[in-house]
């Protein structure tokens, strides 16, 4: 045992506000990320009003004293010391992580190389080959995941239940009106992607638990509608292209005799 004080450990001293606040800090699952904890310990200490001690926030939550003293005395964090450095400013980048967000919650995620292509197109120039690596990792938030088309995700919904209540009101509804069966059809369609295969990788929200996809990116989307009488015939498929003319090879290769072939303008159907 040492009697040197250099050699000695001091205690910290804390009050009953930070104890308390140590008891909460190891009931709450704090951030993985260090960024965000910082920014939590510098809201708890300055929503204090003085009681708390910067020691006392910095061990709750789990990040260097002289760190939080910093951001507290009005330091900033690393990644706005080096904004001159980056492509985009913290900003646009946060505005970049909200709209890969947006577009993965309503079906259409974006991959790694539409990420980069809007990167270029808010910061003007080019993203440097390593641009994307630094910037999953400034934003931990986001995580890579692999799509499900959303056929798949529909099928999930296709519970017995589901199932069992629909053809309980079809059968009450044809006997009530008594519609005979070749006046029933049947009308479905398909999304095709050309160029896109069953599953891809893309940039999403890192809670975001399941990632059905309808169209990632800017790919061609060929739509195939069916119609089916329940007398046992069929209706001849119909055909959408997405283009501003109609092509005379869409025509070709028939073997399902598709009679109708249309056209779809930006604006709405030719």
């Amino acid at each position: 045992m040492t009697n040197n004080p250099d050699d000695l450990e001091m205690p910290l001293l804390i009050s009953s506000e930070e104890s308390d606040l140590l008891d909460e800090g190891e009931s709450l699952q704090l951030p993985a990320n260090r960024e965000e904890r910082l920014k939590l310990a510098v809201t708890a200490y300055l929503n204090s009003n003085g009681k708390l001690s910067v020691r006392g926030v910095a061990k709750a939550y789990d990040i260097s004293h002289t760190t939080l003293q910093r951001r507290i005395e009005g330091g900033v964090s690393r990644a706005e010391a080096h904004a001159h450095e980056q492509n985009l400013s913290p900003a646009q980048e946060g505005i970049l992580v909200e709209w890969i967000k947006v577009q993965g919650h309503r079906g259409v995620p974006l991959s790694l190389a539409s990420v980069a292509d809007y990167a270029s197109d808010i910061a003007g120039k080019a993203m440097g080959k390593n641009w994307l690596d630094r910037f999953r990792t400034r934003h931990p938030e986001l995580s890579l995941k692999n799509t499900t088309p959303l056929e798949e995700s529909r099928a999930r919904a296709l519970t017995p239940a589901a199932v069992s209540g629909f053809y309980d009101l079809l059968d009450r509804t044809v006997s009530e009106h008594h519609i005979p069966p070749e006046n029933i059809y049947n009308m479905d369609e398909k999304g095709i992607q050309l160029g896109i295969g069953a599953r891809t990788a893309v940039l999403v929200d890192r809670s975001q638990k399941s990632v059905a996809s309808i169209e990632p990116g800017n790919r061609d989307l060929v739509t195939i509608i069916e119609t089916v009488c329940a007398d046992g015939t069929a209706l001849h498929p119909s055909v959408i292209f997405e283009a501003r003319r109609r092509d005379a090879r869409w025509g070709e290769e028939n073997p399902a005799n598709a009679r109708s072939v249309i056209t779809v303008l930006l604006s709405g159907l030719n």
